[in-house]
């Protein structure tokens, strides 16, 4: 289609997609240049993390030992005991305090692999 109009040859192309839930595109599977469409919307941590344990942690499409910034987000304001929402307003002087909550609780951005 129009998307691919144009554009050069390459071996592997790459979406890198944020959206919440991720749903895989099928059409990019159908091409036949080798497109990998990867998540990369998520928090990633280690096997026995007890933060993130139980079932939760295989929901809504993200591989296991992953969350979603905003059910992070939610489980932050809880432990803090916040009255605020994770969707709300967001409050750029609070952004590296609590993102050295999360890294302080064994997350980091997803690892993504680029081979294919």
């Amino acid at each position: 289609g129009k998307a691919f109009a144009g554009s050069g040859s390459c071996e592997t192309r790459f979406i890198l997609d944020y959206t919440v839930p991720f749903i895989p595109i099928a059409a990019a599977t159908k091409r036949q240049e080798n497109i990998k469409h990867i998540q990369i919307g998520v928090l990633q941590t280690h096997a026995n993390n007890s933060f993130l344990r139980g079932p939760f942690d295989v929901c809504m499409a993200h591989d296991q030992n992953c969350i979603y910034p905003c059910h992070f987000g939610c489980l932050m304001n809880m432990m803090e005991g916040r009255e605020t929402n994770e969707t709300g307003a967001v409050n750029p002087n609070d952004m590296d305090r609590l993102w050295n909550k999360a890294i302080s609780h064994g997350f980091h951005n997803k690892i993504i692999n680029y081979t294919c």
